[in-house]
């Protein structure tokens, strides 16, 4: 391979990871990257270039040097299948990504008009003065993407940033979107304006998130029937198949023992890894999403719709968590352990051994968000008569949050 100076543009036609080489020890701490990371991408020339990313300093990425080379077909098939190997990509990722290889190339989005792409009742996204925005119920995004590296980045009106990875380039997506076509994600999902807006909603004010995070969370699936809870289903948690990111839903605590104990409770438990990517009630709102994508999904089949983005939280005391239960037995978190709607009822002595179990080191460290329950089909059930709930609890003992949910009919 020849060294390749690249003038200007990326272009989301190519763009995706496929080479990661660690520091001796490898190290990675925080959002400190790789000592050295590959990228294929393609210029404005419409030549594909591998670009070789090299972090100069563990404690500062952004101390790095970029060296490009072009390739040429056969080569990029040699990287896709490199990709494969590493867990970059899939097959199915690699005949979509030479599909694009081989498709017309297109000369890179005009960045000196202003224009509205895309415009309905609760979105705008065009480009002004050389940027690309999104407007999304009266907030403002600016659209950006590094020149050199898969991300799109989504800045709101105080500065703070997201990054999405293995994503779009803003300027393609105005293009393809102002040509009336629709474009196509690495994943192979392929994308309207009102989708792309979605996503973007979505993602905003999340630190770091890959392109397939963004997709599943959107919950956008075929309605299927609730399955029958079955006995067995509790006794091995392990067996339960979560989506592809569930590695963050903790699987293997004593905790599920003692939950697994009683099989007739209508209250669900998850207990998640704090991978601090945001902070706050963002990081409740993360754990949501990985634990609903590990309850909504049987395997690759999703049993209940659900859209996160619809669901409001806020903190509470810890104490109105534990409060006695209300009439309506499931509109709180005892009244729902303790009287679920098909018997098996059991005692305050039963309550506070699981709590003792998910919060070994006691509730001093516990931080509460409530959520709302019209955002998903798993809650229909309990709107209609027992009650349905909602909550993340985050123990700074432990670095990690418990989600609870329960809905139920009679």
């Amino acid at each position: 391979m020849e060294e390749y100076k690249v003038n200007s543009g990326y272009g989301w036609h190519a763009w995706f990871w496929v080479d990661k080489e660690e520091f001796e020890g490898g190290w990675k701490a925080g959002s400190i990257r790789y000592r050295v990371e590959k990228a294929v991408g393609r210029a404005d020339d419409g030549k594909l270039f591998l670009m070789v990313w090299t972090n100069q300093d563990r404690y500062d990425w952004h101390k790095f040097s970029q060296v490009f080379y072009e390739i040429d077909g056969s080569e990029y098939a040699e990287l896709l299948d490199r990709a494969i190997k590493q867990g970059e990509l899939t097959p199915n990722d690699r005949e979509h990504l030479m599909e694009r290889m081989k498709a017309p190339f297109i000369p890179p989005w005009d960045v000196h008009k202003d224009v509205v792409v895309y415009r309905d009742g609760r979105y705008t996204l065009g480009q002004q003065n050389g940027l690309p925005y999104l407007i999304a119920n009266g907030e403002r995004f600016t659209l950006t993407c590094h020149p050199y590296e898969p991300c799109l980045y989504i800045t709101d009106e105080n500065g703070c940033k997201t990054a999405v990875h293995n994503a779009f380039d803003p300027f393609d997506v105005l293009d393809a979107f102002s040509r009336g076509e629709t474009i196509t994600s690495i994943t192979g999902r392929e994308y309207g304006a009102l989708d792309f807006c979605r996503i973007v909603e979505y993602a905003a004010g999340m630190s770091d998130i890959g392109i397939n995070d963004a997709e599943a969370a959107l919950g956008c699936g075929k309605k299927r029937k609730k399955p029958e809870k079955k006995n067995e289903e509790k006794e091995d948690f392990k067996s339960e198949p979560f989506h592809p990111e569930a590695e963050r839903v903790i699987t293997d605590d004593p905790a599920y023992a003692v939950i697994n104990e009683y099989p007739d409770s209508a209250v669900e438990y998850l207990l998640v890894k704090n991978e601090h990517a945001a902070s706050g009630r963002n990081a409740h709102w993360y754990a949501l999403v990985w634990a609903s994508r590990a309850l909504f999904f049987d395997g690759e089949e999703q049993i209940w719709r659900y859209d996160c983005r619809g669901a409001e939280g806020k903190r509470i005391a810890v104490d109105a968590l534990f409060a006695a239960a209300n009439e309506k037995r499931g509109s709180n978190y005892r009244g729902a352990f303790l009287y679920p709607p098909h018997g098996g009822w059991f005692g305050n002595a039963d309550f506070d051994r699981v709590n003792a179990a998910l919060f070994p080191n006691g509730t001093d460290g516990l931080e509460v968000y409530e959520w709302t329950t019209d955002w998903s089909e798993f809650f229909d059930d309990g709107h209609e008569w027992w009650g349905a709930l909602c909550f993340t609890v985050y123990d700074k003992t432990l670095d990690r949050f418990a989600v609870i949910m329960a809905s139920a009919t009679d």
